[in-house]
């Protein structure tokens, strides 16, 4: 059988590449959640005003100034993160000949190169949003993550007893919330492990409406008896930890603006093999480290 043709490869990539650089960079779930600061090229700056009037006692006359106004900073740091993979034609074929058979048959879909693509940035995505959460640069990864970010401005974990089970552990979390996080719509963030086993202790409970498997599978619930959600993030998987905050206040930094993004893919005839380069930079900052709380479940 004969090669697949590669060539629309490197073609597909620069057509769609800023789409797709936008996938990659701010495509992950969590990512929606956070503000997005661009134009970071290494360190940056989050500027924030911080107010405290004072109420005078308004029969008197005259003007006497009290109260406080202060414009307080944090530094966001990214770090350069890249992807480098090759792989044979010949081995794409099993996957890809059912692509082959519609270009012949003259189907107008764009063929595996948007397959390819796609599985790639899936991919990147789903490890980029563990990152997010738990990146640490003192075990090799490029950037820190919300965990240590929090940690290093002060934040400190608080102990959660696992065997009092994922509710006791989050009502623990939403109990040591400011009021300031919960008016401001503090959430609740756990691990797939802690929310499955968060939603069937409900269930146990009787503590929401369940219509059973015709129903979607909720990725988010509001914790019964407030108006604080807790949601289930992929990026928290495998760990032991809830994050809770104002995740409108969290901060995440990339560039979209120069040449810290790229993706490319290629048919290099040195190797016989198609390439694919990745690149880009990502950083994480709290505005309010007073507004976040750790729980670890141990």
């Amino acid at each position: 059988m004969a090669n697949i043709n590669t060539s629309a490869l490197s073609t597909y990539v620069e057509e769609h590449n800023i789409p797709l650089i936008n996938q990659i960079v701010l495509g992950g779930s969590i990512i929606q959640d956070l503000t997005v600061q661009p134009g970071v090229k290494t360190k940056a700056r989050i500027h924030y005003l911080s107010t405290d009037p004072t109420f005078q006692d308004g029969s008197a006359c005259g003007f006497n100034a009290a109260g406080t106004a202060a414009l307080t900073e944090r530094e966001i740091e990214t770090g350069l993160v890249k992807v480098n993979m090759e792989f044979c034609q010949k081995e794409l074929l099993g996957k890809y000949a059912e692509y082959l058979v519609k270009i012949s048959a003259g189907a107008e879909d764009l063929g595996f190169e948007k397959e390819l693509v796609d599985s790639i940035i899936a991919n990147i995505q789903k490890k980029l949003e563990v990152k997010i959460f738990q990146g640490d640069k003192d075990y090799g990864d490029q950037f820190d993550g919300l965990i240590k970010v929090a940690k290093t401005a002060g934040v400190s974990e608080d102990a959660l007893t696992k065997s009092d089970g994922a509710y006791a552990n989050i009502k623990q979390v939403y109990m040591s919330l400011p009021e300031e996080a919960i008016e401001k719509g503090a959430t609740i963030y756990v691990s797939p492990a802690t929310y499955r086993e968060f939603t069937q202790e409900l269930v146990a409970k009787n503590l929401f409406h369940y219509a059973g498997p015709v129903d979607a599978y909720p990725t988010e619930i509001v914790f019964p008896g407030t108006d604080t959600k807790v949601k289930k993030a992929a990026g928290l998987a495998g760990s032991d930890y809830i994050f809770a905050g104002v995740s409108k206040d969290w901060f995440y930094g990339c560039d979209l603006q120069d040449a810290n993004e790229e993706l490319k893919i290629w048919y290099s005839n040195d190797d016989d093999v198609v390439r694919m380069k990745a690149l880009w930079n990502s950083g994480l900052q709290v505005a309010f480290p007073s507004e976040v709380k750790i729980g670890k479940r141990q």
